[in-house]
């Protein structure tokens, strides 16, 4: 049925319908939010196109086949009427220009063909009575044509309107651009005309010069002398990203002062997601060459920050006490549209004791009605949330990518991995974390076969991924280390401590239980907050569980393994989760509820039994039988063997009495 509708995928049309909302970049827009927004316009032609749009994204939204096509065109047709709507906000008739006016009008004449299209398809559907198979071939293959070519139509008229609305900015540069270059060229000749005097006091100009330099602020020559280049780096290869780099567009489009958030852990590839948004051509359109990438994670000082942004624009070098207040000057005088992305934002927000200042940075750029910006930045946490209005709707942290994109990355670096069996597996243990598969793939690249590395990664976990060297963007132990060494983990001393107890738990740990797990530590609460605005936790879907990304866990346990009490508290709160075995071996199920905490915790306690039997510095008497116990409650479930076999070692290398036991149970 596949160029049919089957039952699945109409009741998923006849939802859409019902629910009237589109999804871009997994948010959903309103119908009638839409509606009410084109309604707010007093422009008839604006109010004519918007229709238009309307009527396209309604019936695309009823056609009940084709269905990838047409909602590729509603996700296009939402897109281009929240540019237009936000074009034309809070303009009359009569404030705008007529090559805009003219721009708009081809924008309705654009709607208006593709409705003509759409119509017909609607019609050809709607009859229901394909005469033979081979016909509704025809009809799918034909509808999908039309449909794709309807998208592109409306691909085309979002760049060429663009275009259009920036016509009054590029002239208005070519203006300024001819002042400038007749400005230049009296200065030109009157300097010409001055030579002879300034030869004859060049010698004395120079000694002046000398002095002049040596006077100067050493802050500022040493401080531009460590910056690197700020040209923007090329545009990146993406895998898996695009509904979120979609809906990042559009709230740069449909925004005059888009404040945009890119968050999440180290190694999400954050950068590589913003630079993709601002290499995108609807964005190059819009801002042109007035596109700044600040590199903040050179700015190690509040001055290096603030040269770092003068240098993005391209100002000229000063001496200036207020180096700020020229860019903003710069900004506030500019009549173009500038965007700025402010990479690895948290490196200036942790320096000590300037937070207040660099806030106030970014107060002052969001206060500026032309400036847009995206921040990346590590962790969870929205900077100056409560001074700046950070576009809606937010964009949810970027977390790791899905498995058959982690798959695509990881074959276009090491393509001859295609087949292996294992390779999903690798990625499993990887968490699918962009930079650890970035890294792994040149390892097989260079020669490692996906069986090696996973054995490796075994017994060498985060270091097979670090470089000699490296930095955070080649060496996933240096990307962690950053985020440990932040302000925000640094001043909650008990935060390295909780989480080294966290690690050990690979299904992560019942919010609920943590209280019982970590006793010793009372400032628990602030050191979890602590942990999920490094972005180095994160909660589980229902909120019940706090969960880490497997090269974290592997790092922190090989890095900071927790201190011996709180592993000893860690292995009692499992212990009593185990009821022990009545005389005859048989398991005591009176206690309900403990069987079914026990339940949820199987894959924690089977990691926490096989830990303390190999722990000579712990009671294995115990754990050897908690082990029996825990074994007899398989029993009644899913019978596994792997705590009991490590149990019987321990009994036979330590000569317990509880052997025969074990070996009883293991049958």
């Amino acid at each position: 049925m596949g160029f049919l509708s089957s039952p699945k995928a109409s009741s998923s049309s006849q939802t859409l319908v019902s629910i009237g909302t589109t999804t871009l970049g997994g948010v959903q827009v309103s119908l009638t939010l839409l509606e009410k927004a084109m309604d707010g316009t007093n422009i008839p032609f604006v109010k004519g196109v918007a229709g238009a749009a309307l009527e396209v994204i309604k019936i695309a939204r009823a056609i009940q086949t084709n269905r990838e096509e047409c909602d590729d065109l509603t996700k296009k047709s939402t897109s281009l009427l929240i540019v237009i709507l936000g074009s034309f906000s809070g303009k009359t008739t009569d404030t705008i220009p007529d090559h805009l006016k003219k721009g708009v009008e081809r924008l309705a004449t654009s709607f208006q063909e593709v409705l003509t299209e759409l119509r017909v398809i609607e019609k050809r559907v709607g009859k229901r009575s394909v005469s033979g198979l081979a016909k509704a071939v025809l009809y799918y293959v034909d509808n999908e044509e039309k449909l794709r070519s309807c998208s592109a139509k409306l691909e085309w008229a979002m760049a060429e309107f663009q275009v259009t609305s920036n016509v009054d900015s590029c002239l208005k540069d070519l203006e300024r651009h001819q002042e400038l270059k007749k400005a230049v060229h009296d200065s030109t000749h009157k300097l010409l005309e001055s030579q002879a005097t300034i030869q004859r006091g060049q010698a004395g100009i120079q000694d002046s010069l000398s002095e002049l330099r040596d006077a100067m602020s050493d802050k500022i020559r040493i401080n531009t002398s460590e910056l690197l280049s700020t040209d923007m780096p090329p545009d990146p290869r993406i895998f898996g990203r695009h509904e979120y780099i979609e809906m990042a567009v559009i709230l740069l489009l449909s925004n005059t002062g888009a404040r945009v958030a890119i968050l999440g852990p180290g190694g999400m590839g954050k950068t590589s997601v913003a630079l993709k948004i601002m290499h995108d051509v609807r964005v190059v359109v819009r801002f042109g060459e007035n596109r700044y990438w600040v590199p903040c994670e050179q700015a190690k000082s509040f001055t290096l920050f603030i040269e770092l942004l003068a240098r993005s624009l391209h100002l000229p070098g000063s001496s200036s006490n207020d180096r700020l207040a020229e860019i903003i000057a710069f900004l506030k005088n500019s009549e173009h549209l500038h965007v700025f992305l402010l990479d690895n934002f948290e490196t200036p927000w942790d320096i000590e004791g300037k937070q207040s200042d660099v806030a106030d940075v970014l107060t002052r750029l969001a206060s500026i009605p032309s400036v847009s910006f995206i921040v990346t930045m590590r962790g969870y946490q929205y900077p100056s949330s409560n001074t700046i209005d950070w576009s809606s709707p937010r964009l949810p942290s970027l977390s790791q990518l899905d498995l058959d994109a982690a798959q695509e990355a990881f074959l276009r670096i090491s393509p001859d991995s295609a087949g292996d069996p294992e390779l999903k597996t690798l990625l499993q243990k990887l968490d699918c974390m962009p930079l650890a598969i970035t890294l792994m793939a040149k390892l097989a690249e260079a020669g490692e076969t996906v069986s090696d590395l996973l054995e490796q990664w075994k017994s060498e976990r985060t270091k097979l991924l670090d470089q000699p060297g490296g930095d955070r963007r080649n060496s996933i132990e240096v990307s962690i280390k950053l985020s440990l060494d932040s302000r925000g983990i640094k001043g909650v001393p008990d935060s390295i401590r909780l989480l080294s107890v966290l690690a050990l738990l690979p299904a992560g740990a019942g919010l609920a239980r943590l209280p019982d797990m970590c006793p010793s530590i009372p400032g628990w609460k602030a050191a979890l907050r602590a942990l999920r605005g490094a972005a180095l936790v994160y909660d589980s879907a229902d909120k019940s569980r706090i969960l880490m990304l497997s090269p974290i866990q592997s790092y922190v346990i090989l890095h900071h393994p927790p201190e011996h009490s709180a592993l000893e508290e860690l292995r009692s709160s499992y212990f009593k989760l185990v009821p022990l075995e009545k005389t005859d071996l048989s398991y005591d199920e009176s206690n309900s509820t403990a069987k079914e905490e026990l339940g949820k915790e199987e894959t924690n306690m089977e990691a926490i039994l096989i830990d303390a039997l190999r722990d000579p510095n712990t009671n294995r008497k115990e754990a050897i039988k908690v082990s029996r116990s825990y074994t007899l409650y398989l029993f009644n479930k899913q019978p596994r063997t792997e705590v009991i076999i490590e149990a019987i070692k321990v009994a036979r290398a330590t000569k317990s009495s509880q052997l025969a036991i074990c070996l009883s149970l293991h049958g």
